[in-house]
């Protein structure tokens, strides 16, 4: 009986890459992968083996279930069988152009590696995302040109980069440039995370994941990558780079991907679910980096005034990210704070703690301001009425002096109204037109001499139409905000464009429109655009970006090239 299970037992042969060796083994073909792989070990060096599974390069396939026989594989003693590990690293470079060193499960399928990154980058609806590979190869050849070899200079400024130049890099270090070099800039050292690492294994001491360094404000991203470099691509280079998606289903070694390549995690589906700005900021600022490059590179086409409408919002999320973090998280705080306790106070059946007028914290506005209502026919002539704002109410007197009497000739319930500023600081314009949605959309329009009053009205607007208190740090913030760009307006009346610090037509335009009209044309475009979204605020003004995009005719559809029956073209 033991010679006829000897004469069962055959030779299988595993290479360990890690060690540079190769091991024989005695197997069966009823024997367990977990039995074989416990038998290797045995004969290798003392360390640590938790992290390592068998690889078939022929099959390409992975081993992964211990309890499965190799009779069950279709293993056989001509097999050639690889002990190698499933957590390596990659680059990861993110839709605002910042690229991560990470180190992720290459044995799981790609849906579940995009789901562990899109968990630790706290980006919600991870099954909108997928990874793509990069159109350039360790050698340097644009696969996209044919196959043609790029120069030195070429390569760095299209963003390839070498395997042999990313393994430099330490784990937890942004890469802040998709161009690799020796610049001091090129790493910027990361503080490390203290939790699970993606697909953890035993006896891993390093951490998977850099900390997430866009919690509030994204910079813009540098120009030279495949994605972010702004020249015009023909059809078929779209189209080739469509085909670059990584199939969800397969794991990344299936794809032959290799450790230290680099991978675009990308919106991939355009069914985009909802956006809430509570909980999705960095989806939020991801999706407006994609959306954003796509419009300046030109892969999805706009008309001449789409692309000024683009360009004034992204000029308006400059102009937003300006404030000072702290400040911008202060206002919102004190909401949020005050609107969980009244929450709170709800639902254990106590009322509402109620402010008199004599105990409120907040600040009341108050002075002349020309009043008139639009009618279906014509616009009534404005008159100068005394107002005040206290609370959500807008309350009009005839002048001071009745003011003082509380003699009141109207009300105005602010709260939930649309705020539009029509400004135009060359003719000396500043009006505010609301639309009272508490009234049945009821219409007014104010009318300001100077543009300090503009200032302070509209910023306690601003804050009342969203249900915020009054509050003076709040409102600073908001003033100083649209101070800023009504101060842009002023200088920009007269001067040429080339003379404005803060809007610069190369960042905010594609080439196409850039060599069509003069950079003083352009200016005056984007600010006449942008005289309309001074009440958006970072998230807002990036959410109307988004759903700009969206409306676009060409948005969602996608180019792909495919090859009919058996002709030998494309």
């Amino acid at each position: 009986m033991g010679d006829e299970s000897k004469e069962l037992e055959w030779a299988l042969v595993i290479s360990v890459p890690a060690q540079q060796i190769q091991r024989t083994i005695l197997v069966t073909s009823n024997e367990t992968i977990g039995a074989v792989m416990i038998k290797l070990t045995n004969r290798l060096a003392e360390s640590d083996w938790s992290d390592y599974i068998l690889w078939w390069p022929d099959k390409q396939i992975w081993l992964d279930k211990p309890r499965q026989t190799l009779h069950g594989y279709g293993i056989q003693a001509d097999a050639r069988l690889e002990f190698v590990p499933t957590h390596r690293n990659v680059i990861i470079e993110l839709p605002d152009k910042k690229q991560y060193r990470v180190r992720i499960n290459f044995a799981v399928r790609v849906f579940q590696v995009v789901e562990d990154l899109c968990k630790e980058f706290r980006i919600r609806h991870h099954e909108e995302l997928s990874l793509m590979k990069s159109p350039l190869d360790k050698e340097g050849y644009d696969k996209q040109t044919g196959g043609k070899k790029l120069s030195k200079k070429a390569r760095s400024h299209r963003g390839a980069t070498p395997i042999s130049q990313s393994a430099s890099f330490e784990s937890g270090e942004i890469l802040g440039d998709t161009s690799v070099t020796d610049s001091p800039r090129a790493k910027k050292k990361l503080p490390k995370l203290a939790v699970k690492a993606v697909n953890p294994s035993e006896g891993t001491d390093q951490p998977i994941l850099p900390s997430f360094a866009a919690a509030n404000h994204l910079g813009d991203a540098p120009d030279g990558g495949i994605f972010n470099d702004k020249i015009w691509r023909t059809v078929y280079e779209r189209a080739y780079l469509n085909g670059l998606w990584l199939d969800s289903s397969l794991s990344l070694t299936e794809q032959e991907v290799a450790e230290d390549s680099l991978l675009y995690l990308r919106f991939k589906y355009h069914s985009i679910a909802d956006l809430d700005q509570r909980v999705d900021e960095n989806r939020i600022n991801q999706l407006y980096e994609q959306a954003k490059w796509s419009v300046l590179t030109e892969d999805v086409d706009c008309t001449e005034d789409e692309v000024f409408a683009f360009a004034a919002l992204q000029f308006q999320v400059k102009l937003a990210a300006t404030i000072a973090p702290n400040q911008k998280q202060g206002a919102g705080q004190i909401t949020d704070i005050d609107e969980a306790l009244s929450n709170l106070q709800a639902n254990l059946g106590q009322e509402e703690k109620k402010f008199t007028p004599e105990e409120s914290p907040n600040l009341q506005l108050k002075g002349p301001i020309k009043y008139s209502q639009p009618t279906r026919l014509t616009l009534r002539g404005a008159k100068k009425h005394y107002f005040t704002l206290k609370g959500t109410t807008l309350t009009m007197y005839k002048s001071e002096a009745e003011a003082n009497t509380d003699t009141v000739m109207n009300r105005f319930n602010i709260s939930g109204a649309e705020v539009l500023p029509d400004i135009d600081a060359g003719k000396g314009r500043y009006i505010i037109n609301l639309t009272l949605a508490s009234q049945g959309e009821e219409a007014i329009r104010l009318t300001f001499e100077e543009s300090d009053d503009f200032c302070s009205w509209m910023a306690g607007f601003r804050m009342v139409s969203k249900g915020k208190q009054l509050a003076k740090q709040g409102y600073d913030t908001e003033y100083t905000a649209i101070k800023n760009v009504v101060a842009l307006q002023n200088r920009s009346g007269g001067q040429a464009a080339a003379n404005s610090e803060e809007l610069h037509p190369e960042d905010v335009m594609p080439p196409r429109i850039l060599k069509k009209h003069k950079t003083k044309v352009l200016v005056r475009s984007i600010l006449e655009a942008h005289a309309s979204m001074l009440n958006l605020t970072l998230m807002d003004a990036k959410l109307q970006y988004i759903n700009n995009w969206k409306k676009l005719q060409d948005f969602g559809v996608s180019l792909f090239i495919v090859r009919i029956n058996r002709s030998k073209k494309d």
